[in-house]
């Protein structure tokens, strides 16, 4: 499910009341070093997840897409972000790029389930109204993540993004993303947990917790990212070194993660 955590961290531009604006200031030296080191844990995060993924997280179908048994199937998720659900919500920049992060990752937890894709559509919506080519490559395919090349696939795509202006954008989506896919992890424990060793709980939430204190010292140079950081704060409460801890962790946080999760679409 979390697997597609580095596709999903493509940002959008599109329909924007006056005061927002798509276009980056100019960076500060510290600024870009600050950048340059969540890059880094963010390749990191991905290389933990897509190696879970090869270990038999999931079953495999004859088309090797990754599938859950008839068992696990049959209580379907209740709790996937929806365009029902956020109808009226995603009006703003800003909004836009954080809707499309957890359509594009709840689609993929649906399909698990083979659930009515209402997310598709969705998504080619958004596509319609923006004008990002880091997003356009990942929508058509065009970039494909795998477990050898996902850190040339991030450098190309946070060199789209740097290149028309939206690495600000990209870091916003990229806190979406965490938020969304730690709530998963919370509730699907039992799957996500079952293939996991002591070391990757502990780098999982190590990476995540110098992420979140990245978060906030980026926050310093992009106001805009205040609001987020907010939402951010519970995770970091997760810094497990063990399965077991990191079960406790999950389950003690819960409803803060829940919590946050639902503030994803209550600020501009």
């Amino acid at each position: 499910m979390a697997a597609v955590v580095a596709m999903a961290m493509t940002a959008c531009t599109g329909k924007q009341k006056p005061a927002e604006t798509a276009t980056d200031t100019q960076q500060t030296f510290e600024e870009q070093q600050i950048k340059a080191g969540m890059n880094v844990q963010l390749d990191s995060l991905t290389n933990i997840w897509l190696g879970l993924q090869q270990r038999g997280l999931f079953g495999i179908d004859e088309s090797g897409k990754p599938t859950l048994s008839a068992e696990q199937k049959k209580v379907l998720p209740d709790y996937l972000f929806t365009p029902e659900s956020l109808a009226g919500k995603t009006e703003t920049l800003s909004a836009m790029y954080r809707a499309f992060t957890v359509f594009s990752i709840d689609k993929e937890v649906a399909a698990l389930y083979d659930m009515k894709d209402v997310w598709t559509p969705a998504i080619e919506k958004l596509t319609s109204e923006i004008n990002d080519p880091a997003l356009k490559l990942s929508l058509k395919g065009d970039i494909k993540y795998t477990k050898d090349n996902f850190e040339e696939m991030n450098k190309k795509l946070y060199k789209l993004e740097e290149e028309n202006g939206r690495a600000n954008h990209f870091w916003e989506s990229a806190a979406t993303s965490i938020v969304e896919q730690t709530y998963l992890l919370s509730v699907n424990q039992d799957i996500l947990l079952s293939k996991m060793t002591d070391k990757d709980a502990e780098d999982i939430t190590y990476r995540i917790v110098l992420l979140l204190d990245a978060f906030e010292e980026l926050s310093e140079y992009n106001p805009q990212l205040l609001q987020m950081l907010n939402v951010l704060q519970p995770l970091g409460k997760l810094n497990a070194i063990s399965v077991d801890q990191l079960r406790q962790q999950l389950n003690d946080t819960k409803e803060e993660v829940a919590a946050s999760r639902a503030k994803l679409f209550d600020f501009e």
